[in-house]
Order: C-alpha cells, then structure tokens, then sequence
C-alpha cells in the first residue's frame, strides 16, 4: 500500500479512477510481455498518488494563514479535518482503481497461479485497509452512550466505551500486522512477474537480487 496507512482536495482524482472502465483482458505471451502491461497502470496510479499528496499540501498552505479571530481559526481546523479525512477514501479508490485494470491483463502461461496469487493479495490488502480507514473513524467518533435528559453518562456506558475502544485498537493492530505480512507477499509476487512500478512506487525500482532470483 502506498506511504504509510495514511490528499487530495480535488476528489475528482478519486472519482475519476473509479470511473475507469477495464478494457477486456488483454493476451500476454510471457512474463516481459505481462510486465509491459502492467507497469504503465501503476506507474499512472503512482502519479495519482502523488497529486493527491500534492494538492492536500497546496489546500494546507492556503489555509495556513493567521486567522483573523477565533471563529476563523475554528473553521479552518474543521476544513483541514476534512481534507486529511479524504485522504486515504482518495488512495483506496485509486488503489481498487488499479487493481480492477491488472485483473484484465490475462497471465502469462505457466504464471497464472503467481498472477492470481498476487492479485488476490492485493484484494486482501484492499479490504484490509478498507477495514482499518472504518475502525480509525469509529475511534474518533463518541463511543461513550450519552445519559439521559442531559446527563452525565453512567459508569456502565464508560465501562462499555473503554472496551469498546480497547477492542478497536485490537483489531487495528491485527490489521497492520496482516497489512505488513500482505506487503512482503505482494512485492514478492509482484517483482516475480515484472511489476515493478506496482510494488515499488514510483521510481519502478526493484532489489538486484529479486531480479537476480526470478530471471528467466
């Protein structure tokens, strides 16, 4: 997964991966011919992210102004709120984006179960994700029941809260755990099949002995 679990203003970025439409799975005849399909979409998604990133910090630097008075500070602590919440909303529809449009690439023979394998990691760490974006809200959401008629919440509400959240926490640790494993997984599979813009950013740039391991 791209940077680090955690964009862009423009959510037209976003929007517009999830409008594209893959084309009908396209032949390969080897590992090179599957490597020059798939390099091209993850070296665009790569780009994606990067503007994301980039127009996030041109929206702060607008909004990194003195504030006039309290009321003004207090809306542009709201806005940024936003803006960092869109952020990783933005990179998992870029991310599903470019997975939708490597499953149209058909492997190569003799590496369709590498292929399927890793593509099918890759949909694991999408869900994951997805799954850990759903727990971070709900941890900076109230999980504390209000009393009634105005009142202060009971004890047992605090009690259940604290579970709550201790269980959340939890379940955010299992995921980055599954995410960690999954990443290992998915530059393996990914740099055995040529990938190299998929696994490794922007600069396509894989360890020599990788290479070395999986030449034909």
């Amino acid at each position: 997964m791209p940077r680090r679990f955690w964009g862009a203003i423009a959510a037209g970025a976003a929007m517009a991966a999830l409008a594209i439409t893959a084309s009908p799975a396209a032949a390969t005849t080897d590992r090179v011919d599957y490597s020059d399909q798939a390099n091209p979409i993850c070296a665009s998604t790569n780009k994606q992210y990067d503007q994301v990133y980039e127009n996030f910090e041109a929206a702060l630097e607008r909004l990194d102004q003195r504030a006039k008075n309290r009321k003004q500070a207090r809306k542009r602590v709201r806005q940024f709120e936003r803006l960092y919440e869109q952020i990783p909303l933005q990179i998992l529809a870029l991310y599903k984006s470019e997975l939708e449009q490597l499953k149209a690439i058909s492997p190569p023979p003799g590496y369709e179960d590498t292929v399927g394998r890793w593509l099918g990691t890759r949909g694991e760490i999408a869900a994951l994700y997805e799954q850990y974006i759903q727990i971070d809200q709900q941890l900076e959401g109230p999980l504390v029941e209000p009393g009634k008629h105005g009142k202060r919440p009971s004890r047992k509400a605090i009690r259940r809260a604290q579970k709550r959240r201790a269980t959340l926490h939890r379940q955010e640790d299992q995921i980055e755990e599954q995410l960690l494993n999954d990443s290992e997984v998915d530059l393996e599979l990914g740099a055995k099949m040529g990938a190299a813009y998929c696994v490794t950013g922007a600069d396509g740039e894989i360890a020599t002995n990788l290479l070395d391991d999986w030449s034909d």
